[in-house]
């Protein structure tokens, strides 16, 4: 399969450079044949900077389009089997395409997205669930990456668009992204677009990406429009299965019940936002109730050495 990298950019000419050396670092000559970097009318160094590069196509709009005419744009030109989209903010790791490939292969594929990571190393992105309001949120958010539940790959209903791998024609089916969103909300109405076609999407944590997230200057100013728009055309339309992973892994009814009470006060930026006295009370109660069981655990196996250390560590963290 032949793949296009698509990466739309605006200012940050900074994240840019990274995010092209990492590509070229950690991706094999045979798939860097076409890369295109569609710029939103920076003003900054960036369309400077994309006028050197050998083995860059820059397109260069003259007013700022958005994310999803972007990439519209970009995939008009690609010549790839697969499309990548890659936000600037982005440092592929590794062997970070090779699982993207694997999953489009599989029977029925369509989309494939990687774990994508903080700086930090905490969890970004681990696949995109439907919670009860209809509203589309990252599972696992800033989770550590060791959890056994961020690290199995499956299916879910949609996945994150800073880092996607889709079937060209299969873009060109679904009708590209639609371009009434504005930098939010328009990658997971795409991805349902495409299951309603009856194709598979797939999150691949052996792909690893860094992701700096969101660091573009107006980010996050049309959140409340994209979300009525999503809403709109997708409430009793589309299922609601935050809660179906959440039992899959293992976890009862109080966590699910703590997350979901966690996740009605996150906004589009995935941060918590006017958190109720309620939701402060509930987590306390939960993260106690966790450690005491958890210690009965340790001390029915008779393992005090993890015990040790896990209350060395709580008191530690203070």
């Amino acid at each position: 399969m032949k793949v296009s990298v698509i990466i739309p950019t605006y200012n940050n000419i900074a994240l840019t450079k990274k995010c092209l050396a990492a590509l070229q670092k950690n991706t094999a000559d045979a798939h860097l044949n076409d890369v295109i970097v569609v710029d939103n009318a920076s003003v900054d160094e960036t369309p400077k900077f994309l006028g050197s590069q050998d083995r860059v196509r820059a397109i260069c709009n003259k007013k700022n389009l958005g994310f999803s005419k972007a990439i519209n744009q970009g995939a008009e030109k690609a010549e790839g089997d697969v499309l990548v989209f890659l936000n600037n903010d982005t440092e592929v790791q590794a062997g970070w395409l090779e699982p993207l490939l694997a999953a489009l292969a599989k029977k029925g594929a369509a989309i494939a997205s990687p774990k994508m990571l903080f700086p930090s190393g905490k969890v970004q992105h681990a696949g995109i669930v439907i919670s009860n309001d209809y509203i589309p949120r990252h599972i696992y958010y800033n989770e550590s990456t060791g959890k056994e539940y961020v690290n199995k790959i499956r299916e879910f209903q949609a996945v994150t668009a800073a880092c996607m791998a889709i079937k060209k024609d299969i873009f060109v089916s679904a009708g590209g992204f639609d371009e009434k969103y504005l930098n939010g909300m328009e990658d997971i109405d795409l991805c349902l677009r495409v299951k309603e076609l009856g194709y598979r999407i797939f999150y691949c944590p052996e792909s690893v990406v860094v992701h700096h997230e969101s660091v573009s200057a107006g980010r996050f100013k049309a959140v409340n429009k994209n979300e009525e728009i999503f809403l709109k055309r997708w409430k009793g339309r589309v299922i609601p299965d935050e809660e179906k992973y959440y039992r899959e892994d293992g976890f009862g009814w109080f966590y699910i019940k703590s997350r979901n009470l966690r996740n009605k006060y996150l906004i589009g930026s995935g941060r918590a936002k006017d958190k109720p006295f309620s939701f402060k009370l509930m987590r306390v109660i939960y993260l106690a109730f966790h450690r005491i069981i958890l210690g009965a655990k340790l001390v029915l196996k008779l393992d005090f050495k993890t015990l040790s250390k896990k209350i060395r560590k709580a008191r530690d963290a203070g």
